[in-house]
């Protein structure tokens, strides 16, 4: 355990040890290569980042863990990793399989309960320190309000300051209570862009004003409740960094300044991958990792190439002995990192439990991880709770709902097929379910899986299709058709035909605003298979909504609005 004196474990630690805890690394495939796994064993790595490619599945997961704890510990001071996921709920999740996905932010702020984002957070910190890992980049802090940001959408709360900084709040003391460090992210704020930073560097021209009644709430109500670290954004803040071409994650003026000076943040500033373009366009990854550290973050995050990990070790040690980076700022950072390891692995985990045999873990495919608090059948319990009341009924102009089908009538579903909208999924997400979950209630249903943004041929296929089959019901479940014009136009055809139909949003409510003129329309919030079982659900009637918009829908409807019944 670590249990030795910091200040002398520190004393003791090498230039070249201590730059190697500043370093937060991917790697390729279900194994460390030869490679990766002496890159670690020298010392050069202080924490490790895995993403699907490395483990889906819980046991997969935990003996990875192991694995990358042993070659840690095996060196001359024996310092045990950081083993961080992204498992936020919803569209971004690294582990699928063996362990509870809860519904999105999004869903969690519909429901109106705080509470839930603290019983999700300790659900999901229970399992996730059972399999070994010990940090998550979560929650998500960005607040929506912009109905065209490609990259944030059901992964924030909600538009409103408050009510992120509420929910956020919540499920930092929900992590912290199962023993897993949390990082608020995306500071400092990715949610008012238009663009992703992983493809480019989007700005946000606010006032400095403007940043602290909005963006920098959550954050700020983060730190008074003792989140343990912040992630920084690959965004231009002009209202504070003068340089346009200089990212906040590189701007000591932000994260000195802004972060630690104005707003009193004493944990762990990580950075988003510097291999991200939001980052690149202006240096590359290396030199990106020295410039941070220098600029006050304390942990650099290199999630893909060992060329580029290596390479910022060598870059951050040179800046130290040519005096660019002074040798306090890096003993600051490694003093942090090291507070923050002895707090993890002398609370919940030592460092020989860190990664635990697939065979002490208990394993479900369908049901999950137990943790030491709550049952894997608990925990499935409380996610389908969560997604129904999550579940907003916007409108039901006709009463089509609940679904009175008869038995020989025909149910047609229309899909778009979203897998992977962004590249924080990792080309995973989406994965048609709703046929699965309907099919349980009513035997004649069709799906008819369509391109993300249809092409004119297509959708004149669809409704030739249509017209021969005449069916009962039209269900056409959208992602972001906001940002994909083709499926606009297939809702607007189906409903010009005269098909009754529903209109369910599987990623954000905005959708809406693309067909003001659908008469029946549920907001979802999610794709995942306990949201599409809950949704199968609501459409029999078998519950009434309860969920309300956390966003609003521009010039249709405000957040907090949701029928509370079907008429």
């Amino acid at each position: 355990m670590l249990t030795r004196d910091l200040n002398k474990l520190l004393s003791e630690m090498s230039l070249e040890e201590k730059v190697g805890q500043l370093l937060l690394i991917g790697f390729e495939g279900r194994r460390p290569n030869r490679e990766v796994a002496e890159f670690i064993k020298e010392g050069k790595v202080g924490g490790v980042v895995l993403l699907s490619r490395n483990a889906e599945e819980a046991g997969e997961a935990a003996d990875l863990i192991c694995v990358l704890q042993k070659l840690a510990t095996a060196g001359s001071h024996a310092l045990p990793l950081f083993i961080a996921v992204d498992q936020e709920g919803g569209s971004v999740v690294r582990l699928t399989e063996g362990v509870t996905v809860f519904p999105s932010n999004m869903a969690l702020g519909a429901t109106g309960c705080s509470d839930y984002a603290l019983l999700a957070a300790e659900a999901v910190g229970g399992e996730l320190a059972s399999l070994g890992v010990n940090m998550n980049f979560a929650p998500v802090l960005d607040v929506n309000n912009n109905p065209r940001n490609p990259v944030i959408g059901i992964r924030s709360f909600g538009e409103d300051p408050e009510l992120v900084a509420e929910f956020g709040k919540m499920a930092i003391k929900g992590y912290q209570n199962r023993g897993v460090a949390t990082v608020a992210k995306h500071f400092p704020g990715h949610g008012d862009t238009a663009f992703d930073s992983h493809l480019t560097m989007p700005r946000v021209p606010y006032t400095m004003e403007r940043l602290f009644q909005l963006e920098l709430v959550p954050f700020q109500a983060a730190i008074a409740c003792g989140v343990d670290c912040i992630m920084t954004a690959h965004l231009a803040f002009p209202a504070i960094e003068a340089n346009p071409g200089l990212p906040a994650t590189l701007s000591e003026t932000v994260l000195t300044g802004l972060l630690r000076q104005k707003m009193g943040f004493d944990g762990l500033i990580i950075t988003d991958c510097l291999e991200m373009q939001g980052v690149t366009a202006a240096v590359n990854p290396e030199q990106a990792a020295a410039m941070a550290v220098g600029a006050g973050a304390d942990l650099a995050l290199i999630s893909h190439s060992l060329e580029r990990q290596r390479a910022a070790h060598r870059e951050i040690m040179e800046s130290v002995r040519r005096g660019f980076i002074p040798l306090v700022r890096i003993e600051e950072a490694v003093g942090k990192i090291l507070r923050l390891k002895q707090r993890l692995f002398t609370t919940e985990q030592s460092i020989s439990s860190s990664g635990r045999s697939r065979q002490k873990v208990e394993v479900s495919r369908k049901l999950g991880v137990a943790s030491a608090q709550n049952s894997a059948e608990e925990n499935q319990s409380l996610a389908r709770r969560i997604a129904a009341d999550s579940l907003t009924l916007v409108r039901n102009e006709g009463g089509i709902l609940p679904l009175k089908l008869q038995p020989n009538e025909d149910l047609l579903i229309i899909t778009f097929r979203g897998r992977g909208l962004t590249l924080v999924e990792e080309g995973g997400g989406f994965v048609s379910g709703l046929f699965h979950s309907l099919r349980k209630r009513h035997l004649r249903i069709e799906e008819r899986i369509v391109a993300i943004s249809p092409e004119e041929n297509e959708i004149d296929q669809i409704i030739r299709e249509l017209k021969e089959r005449r069916p009962g019901m039209v269900i056409l479940a959208t992602q972001d058709a906001g940002l994909y014009p083709g499926q606009a136009t297939v809702v607007k055809r189906v409903a010009a035909a005269g098909f009754p139909s529903v209109v369910i949003a599987l990623r954000t409510p905005y959708d809406l605003a693309a067909f003001p003129e659908v008469k029946t329309f549920i907001a979802a919030y999610g794709f995942r298979t306990t949201t599409l079982e809950a949704l199968a659900g609501l459409l029999w009637g078998e519950f009434l909504p309860l969920g309300k918009l956390p966003v609003s829908i521009p010039g249709l409807y405000p957040a907090g609005y949701g029928l509370e019944g079907f008429d």
